[in-house]
C-alpha cells in the first residue's frame, strides 16, 4: 500500500511538471520569504534556468496584461514577488501593526558612502561626512543594512563596512552593479537636478523609508562631494525627513 502511495505521490508530481512549470515556478517563489535564484528555482521546478527564468518572464507578461497587483523582481540576486506601489495605502490600512525602518539623514548620507566606497572604514566615512559615524553605523548594522567584513591592512587594522544583501532586497536592487555609476553621479553637479533617484520596490507596506512626498527613494537630499582621482563624487537625490529620536 505505501509503495502504490509513493507510486501516485511521484505520478501526480510527474504531472505537475509536465503540465504545470509555470504553476510550480510561481508557487516557490510565492511562498519564499526570501529572493529565490535561478538556480534554486530551477532545481527545485526540475527546470533548466533557461526555462525558469523564460517562464518568469511569462508571468510578469500575464500579471502585466491582466492587471495585477504584484509582480516577480529581481532583487540581492534572486526573485521575489513584490506589491506595486499604488496598492501599499490599502495594504497599510489593513496592515494594524505597521513597522517603519526609519533612516535619518546622517544614516542616509552614511549609506550612501559605504554603497558606493566598501569596503570602507568608519574613519574615512567620518572623513568624507566631517562628523562622528558611530553611533549612525550602529544603527545602519542592527537594521541589516550594512555588516562587517574583516580588517582593514592600516594601522590599527579598523573594521571594514559593506552594504548587506538585504540592502539590495529593500531597495529592489539586483546587484551593487545596478547603483547608478560614478559617472552619472557626477554630472548632477553640472545639471543641477537629482540623477541618483533608486525607487524602493517594497516588498510589503509594513516595511519603508519615511519621506515627506510618500516617494521611497534609496537616499534623500544629500550632497556628499568626495574627490576620486580628478572626478568628483556627488550624491543628490529625493527630500528625506530626519525622524526624531533616530542617528
Amino acid at each position: 500500500m505505501d509503495t502504490l502511495k509513493q507510486n501516485k505521490k511521484a505520478l501526480d508530481i510527474q504531472g505537475l511538471e509536465l503540465y504545470d512549470q509555470k504553476g510550480i515556478v510561481e508557487a516557490l517563489i510565492f511562498s519564499s520569504p526570501k529572493p529565490l535564484s535561478l538556480h534554486e528555482i530551477s532545481v527545485a521546478a526540475n527546470l533548466s534556468s533557461k526555462s525558469a527564468e523564460d517562464i518568469i518572464d511569462e508571468l510578469n507578461e500575464e500579471y502585466t496584461t491582466t492587471n495585477r497587483s504584484f509582480r516577480i523582481e529581481n532583487v540581492a540576486g534572486g526573485y521575489k514577488m513584490f506589491t506595486l506601489p499604488e496598492y501599499h495605502p490599502y495594504i497599510s490600512r489593513a496592515n494594524k501593526r505597521e513597522k517603519e525602518l526609519r533612516l535619518s539623514t546622517a544614516a542616509l548620507e552614511a549609506l550612501a558612502i559605504i554603497a558606493y566606497k566598501q569596503p570602507v572604514t568608519k574613519a574615512e566615512i567620518e572623513r568624507i561626512r566631517g562628523v562622528d559615524c558611530d553611533g549612525v553605523i550602529k544603527n545602519l548594522v542592527s537594521k541589516n543594512l550594512v555588516k562587517i567584513e574583516g580588517r582593514s591592512p592600516a594601522p590599527g587594522k579598523p573594521l571594514l563596512y559593506v552594504t548587506t544583501d538585504y540592502f539590495l532586497e529593500f531597495f529592489g536592487l539586483p546587484s551593487l552593479e545596478h547603483l547608478p555609476p560614478l559617472a552619472e553621479v557626477s554630472d548632477v553637479k553640472e545639471e543641477g537636478l537629482p540623477k541618483l533617484r533608486l525607487i524602493k520596490k517594497t516588498q510589503s507596506d509594513d516595511e519603508k523609508v519615511n519621506s515627506p512626498d510618500d516617494t521611497d527613494t534609496l537616499f534623500g537630499d544629500l550632497n556628499i562631494d568626495e574627490k576620486i582621482g580628478e572626478g568628483v563624487m556627488e550624491v543628490t537625490v529625493g527630500s528625506q525627513k530626519q525622524p526624531s529620536g533616530d542617528k
